[in-house]
């Protein structure tokens, strides 16, 4: 309920910053968020249009912050050189392969696909891609995802009664989903270092 509450007292501006700052650092897929947001579309404190526009814009903040501070970066100089690569560094550097391999047409599709939607605003933002360019491939791109992902949270949340019980059942899932997803790279990462111990 406190999602709700929150959104209920201050509206379609709470929902922008909860989605624009989710899509970075909730341990949750992005499509998760998507499909909250076509959910709480069918409650009587949003309405369908306006919510999905919101989620839009929050969307392209997303993609628009990454670009730019791609950009930033390539202004100061490459890449910094560490010992120990971040999560950040190694999609840096995957949203680069791709970028070197498809161009400009890896922004049509990267949103489609986990942390890739993440590593290619950042690598075109690193290129002399103009941003007019990115936001025309990118943003069409998402436009597409989010609304498969808005109709089928909007096409669900019709369906359910007691929106009580389920925002609590779904607080618990998503908590879980989240542990799961830290528990699968805290794991990574230790056999990653297990490895370069063998070596």
């Amino acid at each position: 309920m406190f999602l709700i509450d929150i959104i209920r007292q201050h509206g379609y501006i709470s929902l922008f910053l909860i989605m624009a700052v989710g899509l970075f650092f909730f341990p949750v897929p992005n499509e998760v968020l998507l499909m909250t947001g076509g959910l709480l579309a069918t409650t009587y404190y949003l309405e369908p249009l306006p919510t999905f526009f919101i989620l839009y814009a929050s969307v392209m903040c997303h993609g628009t912050i990454l670009y730019v501070s791609g950009h930033v970066v390539s202004k100061r100089a490459h890449l910094p050189v560490k010992r120990k690569k971040s999560i950040w560094h190694e999609r840096a550097e995957k949203g680069k392969e791709l970028l070197e391999k498809y161009g400009l047409k890896a922004a049509s599709f990267s949103y489609f696909f986990p942390f890739i939607r993440h590593a290619v605003p950042f690598s075109i933002g690193l290129s002399n891609i103009s941003y007019r360019l990115f936001a025309l491939v990118g943003f069409s791109s998402a436009f597409v995802w989010l609304t498969f992902y808005f109709l089928v949270g909007f096409y669900y949340g019709r369906t359910i009664t007691d929106w009580s019980s389920f925002v609590e059942h779904m607080i618990y899932a998503l908590a879980i989903l989240g542990c799961l997803v830290l528990l699968y790279h805290f794991i990574k990462k230790r056999r990653q270092r297990n490895r370069g111990y063998d070596h």
